[in-house]
């Protein structure tokens, strides 16, 4: 069974691919801007001017002869075009994580056109970033789809000042009838005790699971709420807004690839806002296909 999570998940983290899973885990910020360049190399049109990222962990070697970024996002946008407003929000949350208080940026001397960015962070470690021309943009690592909108949703959703909201998927062969309780037995960190009740797993359409994912980005989206005083509705995020489309995309990921004949829900799936089921810590979706079942999970635990 493959197990995908996010480039920054505390108990099962996922290994970055390649030679950059060789070395240490990547920082929060050093694996939010790696999934942020994949994923819009992702999102990006068969027809869009072509580009490629390559990255270098702890490598501080030319810090002291690099230059501070007053905007990074000008010369992002100079780099990386847009094809549209899914990635040109990308591409400003982007821009605000090599822009953030806890980290430093530079840019140091690099051969012909191409762009290198030296980003430090709060741990006094350096993410060497390089993009280049390219006849196309080069493709993400297979499989890096996924743990690339996790990364980034946890970035972004807390549950409060010390957790994130979690994000994790289980995919294997399907092996006959579908039983949602046996899938998500399988799934489980540790077997199931006897006297465990059992979860109550109902249908849920995929409108209803996109409507609870989006809530539940709403509910930890702590800029929503900073200047809300409590009276009235809870803001809303707005429809631009980066969490939005990767909230889509997670879940479009997820259907485009098992096509389920049948969805089913169980926990933390808050489909009306106002309703959601705050003794629930965990929300588990069953995706049901013709060949490979999906196991979704969506962590809200403290």
């Amino acid at each position: 069974m493959q197990r995908l999570t996010s480039y920054t998940e505390s108990w099962n983290r996922r290994p970055l691919p390649g030679p950059l899973g060789a070395g240490p885990p990547p920082t929060v910020p050093q694996a939010a801007v790696i999934s942020a360049l994949w994923l819009l190399a992702a999102w990006s049109p068969a027809t869009a001017p072509g580009w490629r990222a390559s990255f270098a962990l702890d490598d501080p070697s030319q810090w002291g002869t690099a230059e501070p970024v007053p905007d990074p996002d000008l010369l992002l946008a100079g780099r990386l075009p847009a094809g549209d407003a899914r990635s040109r929000s990308l591409q400003r949350y982007l821009a605000s994580e090599l822009d953030s208080k806890y980290v430093q940026l530079r840019r140091a001397p690099a051969p012909g056109d191409d762009l290198t960015l030296l980003l430090r962070d709060w741990k006094d470690r350096t993410l060497r970033l390089t993009l280049s021309a390219a006849p196309s943009v080069e493709p993400p690592p297979p499989d890096s789809r996924l743990p690339c909108l996790m990364t980034l949703l946890s970035d972004q959703l807390w549950v409060n000042n010390n957790n994130p909201v979690t994000f994790r998927a289980f995919l294997a062969d399907r092996d006959g009838p579908v039983d949602p309780i046996d899938w998500w037995t399988r799934t489980r960190e540790d077997a199931p005790l006897e006297d465990d009740d059992e979860p109550e797993f109902a249908p849920i359409a995929p409108d209803d699971l996109r409507s609870a994912l989006l809530n539940v980005a709403r509910g930890g989206l702590t800029e929503l709420g900073a200047d809300w005083d409590g009276t009235g509705d809870y803001p809303a995020i707005p429809d631009d807004h980066i969490a939005a489309y990767l909230c889509h995309d997670l879940l479009d990921t997820l259907l485009d690839r098992v096509q389920p004949e049948s969805l089913h829900g169980t926990g933390f799936l808050p489909v009306d806002f106002a309703d959601e089921d705050m003794e629930a810590e965990i929300g588990t979706v069953v995706l049901a296909g013709p060949r490979e079942v999906a196991v979704l999970d969506i962590d809200v635990t403290c």
